[in-house]
């Protein structure tokens, strides 16, 4: 134990009221498409056929600093690679690049407020 202020049950007690608490959460939005768009994000674009989306940054908190470390880590070295970069609802990034838009069902379908 960590603190001996705190007892075994009071721990037990917190742990299951989180527990309980995720699967109200997750079963709520499950059952309304409402509650879920109320708990849950859109996937925001970031970057756009070589450009920045300050706007987009801003509103998420995410530096374009933090987006170059995500492309250096999928290996993109270069910003004419790329076509776009996705924040997730789920906070991870996704990076879409311009080879991968041969496929018709491009990944990008759901991603709201996608520049023309």
């Amino acid at each position: 134990m960590l603190s001996k202020d705190v007892t075994l049950s009071s721990g037990v007690t917190a742990l299951a009221l989180l527990i309980l608490l995720q699967y109200i959460l997750a079963a709520s939005s499950v059952r309304s498409k409402r509650f879920s768009r109320i708990i849950s994000s859109d996937p925001t674009l970031l970057f756009f056929k070589g450009d920045f989306l300050h706007a987009a940054l801003m509103k998420e908190r995410v530096t374009e600093a933090e987006v170059r470390s995500v492309l250096r880590s999928q290996n993109v070295y270069a910003l004419d690679d790329v076509y776009a970069v996705v924040m997730e609802s789920n906070g991870q990034f996704s990076v879409v690049k311009k080879g991968s838009l041969t496929d018709p069902n491009s990944p990008l379908f759901n991603v709201k407020k996608l520049p023309v």
